[in-house]
């Protein structure tokens, strides 16, 4: 029954006789989504399709206006919802490039994979500004017939006698009151709404990360020249050790068509305790000579920050309550890279949940739980699930990102000098230098800790 709901085949509308014009703050909606990033907008999309009257309640100007910069969007998992979706949604560059480099202040030790498969349809990655994005999720909502509020904030949910949330207030001259059946919360990392409504935990700054990101223009041509692509294609650089100060974090590079984005960031906690601004990790990247040198001649045309949850698994609230899912980030579903699909799909699986009960005109949180099964099935809870100590590990080992870079640095450096001894008093000597920056014992144990989290 559950793996039925999956099947993205289009339901029977329900049959009802719409006003769109006619409806006022106080009307009555099938579905009331706080939210307007990639989960609300696709849980939007999908029961506006499938018939039910639907508002969305963005407090942003536009689509996308608390977001900038851009990120990778997964090819498959984006085609399953969406197929098709390159030729609808303006995406900047298939990404056919995937490189890491562990840094230290004055060396990089990369790995970097190109292959022309993933040049193919249906592709595996493409770059994307948000923005365009986002504008695109909204479109399809409207098109689809949800309505989209903007300029608006949901202050509050509203529950009824019996606990069953039943609607919503939003932040107006007159305080506006939006009744519905079902409320999504979609709002975002650290969901204000969850936590004043008692639905979540607040969370904690070791739980939460801030990214700071900045955009850099630059030609095309000039883009394809230093990062070695081919016309139309892009790179994706994870960059590890030196950019987050000796804090585990991370740092990436994105190449769009005329533009490249450099983000960094780490948890909220590090920065108190580094007592550093996150603008000093972007310069302190961008003063790297090995990155320094791309970005000769470029001019910033975008900056901004973003918080994003990273407790992993054992951090995810209570998605379903009476009348009420949550989904996103509002919901702590992120996996490192796989945030915006990881959102999308959430959207998608709460939308079967609210048609559901929908149909059978039961809201409860057993109804509703048709969400956290289909969630639980797939790829999203399965994924979280095996990486459910990462978090915690990272606690373990503050240390592991910086060191371990530092030591696979000097050991590709050791390994390229050439030295006048004999290869065996060579590698001798490379050994005594890993063993003094940290001792076997306690890699080995390092080493084994990761193997339980990542096997």
């Amino acid at each position: 029954m559950v793996k039925h709901w999956c099947e993205l085949k289009k339901p029977h509308k329900i049959s009802k006789i719409k006003n769109i014009h006619a409806k006022t703050a106080a009307s009555k909606y099938d579905v009331i989504i706080a939210g307007a990033g990639p989960a609300g907008l696709t849980a939007a999309y999908f029961l506006a399709r499938d018939g039910l009257d639907v508002l969305v309640i963005e407090r942003g100007l536009f689509p996308g206006a608390k977001n900038c910069g851009g990120a990778s969007l997964m090819a498959e998992h984006t085609h399953k919802l969406f197929p098709n979706f390159w030729e609808e949604c303006e995406c900047e560059r298939v990404i056919t490039d995937q490189s890491y480099w562990l840094m230290t202040e004055d060396s990089v030790l990369s790995s970097r994979f190109q292959s022309t498969r993933l040049a193919a349809a249906p592709y595996n990655r493409f770059s994307v500004k948000r923005s365009n994005l986002y504008r695109w999720l909204a479109n399809k909502a409207t098109q689809a017939g949800a309505q989209v509020l903007y300029s608006h904030t949901v202050t509050q949910v509203l529950f009824n006698t019996s606990g069953q949330a039943i609607g919503v207030t939003t932040q107006t001259s007159d305080n506006n009151r939006c009744l519905a059946d079902i409320i999504i919360l979609a709002d975002g990392a650290n969901s204000l709404l969850a936590e004043r409504s008692g639905l979540a935990a607040k969370v904690t700054s070791a739980n939460m990360s801030l990214y700071v990101k900045e955009t850099i223009a630059l030609p095309s041509a000039v883009i394809e020249e230093r990062f070695n692509l081919l016309p139309g294609e892009g790179t994706i650089i994870g960059l590890i050790g030196y950019p987050t100060a000796g804090f585990n974090g991370t740092a990436s590079i994105h190449t769009f068509r005329d533009s490249i984005n450099i983000n960094a960031g780490m948890a909220v906690a590090n920065f108190a305790q580094a007592g550093f601004n996150p603008n000093d990790l972007l310069e302190r990247i961008k003063k790297h000579p090995y990155i320094k040198q791309l970005l000769v001649g470029g001019q910033t045309i975008e900056y901004g920050g973003a918080l994003i949850p990273e407790g992993g698994y054992h951090a995810i609230p209570p998605l379903v309550h009476p009348g009420l899912m949550i989904v996103g980030d509002a919901g702590s579903l992120v996996n490192g890279t796989h945030g915006i699909n990881l959102a999308m799909w959430s959207g998608f699986y709460a939308a079967q949940a609210a048609y559901a009960a929908k149909i059978g005109r039961d809201y409860s949180t057993q109804k509703l739980s048709l969400y956290t099964k289909l969630l639980d099935e797939s790829f999203i809870i399965q994924d979280l699930k095996a990486n459910a100590g990462a978090a915690k590990l990272m606690r373990d080992l503050p240390y592991a990102f910086d060191l371990y870079s530092r030591i696979a640095n000097e050991t590709a450096y050791q390994v390229s000098k050439v030295y006048t001894m004999p290869k065996r008093a060579k590698r001798q000597m490379i050994y005594t230098k890993v063993k003094s920056m940290q001792p076997v014992f306690k890699l080995a144990s390092d080493i084994w800790k990761s193997w339980k989290v990542i096997r």
